[in-house]
């Protein structure tokens, strides 16, 4: 994908591309779900499918899956050292919780994370290290659910190469490199 068409050559352009252009949510068939409906999940689960490159710009929505896909697919085009993550969080030993994706990009001596798709932490944020980032954001994370989820799996992101849905992508996922 050509990212200059967009105007974007640098992180904080895509940041502000994302600001200026683009909503958390998803489209399916023209119908717009947003997570503030209190069935976002359900209709997740039955219509949601990953959006990839440009398709992903001109729907103006998606969830964090589809941001860090996009993400990772700029930072390899704009030669810039990076790292994808998925969190996976646990309810209960059966029940599945909720997910996080999120990119790491290295400029100099210094790790930035990455952050649109997460509004409390939208942004651009400087680490010492890819190790400090990494735990800073898990337990933000964990803070942010109030430390009640069962358990916490971080895993690199896989390279996606077409539409998934949630299942999909969430065993994809589960099946990568897990880091902690």
């Amino acid at each position: 994908m050509d990212f200059k068409k967009f105007g974007i050559t640098t992180p904080k352009e895509l940041m502000n591309y994302f600001k200026a252009n683009m909503k958390y949510g998803f489209k399916y068939r023209n119908k717009i779900f947003t997570d503030l409906e209190p069935d976002f999940q359900q209709n997740m689960d039955k219509f949601y499918k990953l959006r990839l490159g440009e398709d992903f710009l001109k729907s103006k929505y998606g969830v964090c899956w589809d941001f860090c896909v996009l993400e990772d697919e700029f930072f390899k085009s704009a030669g810039i050292e990076h790292k994808c993550y998925f969190i996976e969080s646990l309810l209960n030993k059966n029940d599945g919780g909720p997910t996080h994706t999120f990119a790491l990009f290295k400029e100099k001596e210094n790790w930035f994370w990455f952050e649109y798709s997460w509004q409390y932490y939208r942004g651009i944020h400087k680490y010492n290290s890819i190790e400090h980032a990494l735990d800073d954001i898990l337990t933000k994370y964990k803070s942010f659910y109030d430390n009640k989820l069962y358990a916490v799996k971080l895993y690199e992101l896989p390279k996606f190469k077409r539409r998934v849905d949630v299942y999909e992508f969430v065993e994809s996922c589960t099946k990568s490199k897990r880091i902690k």
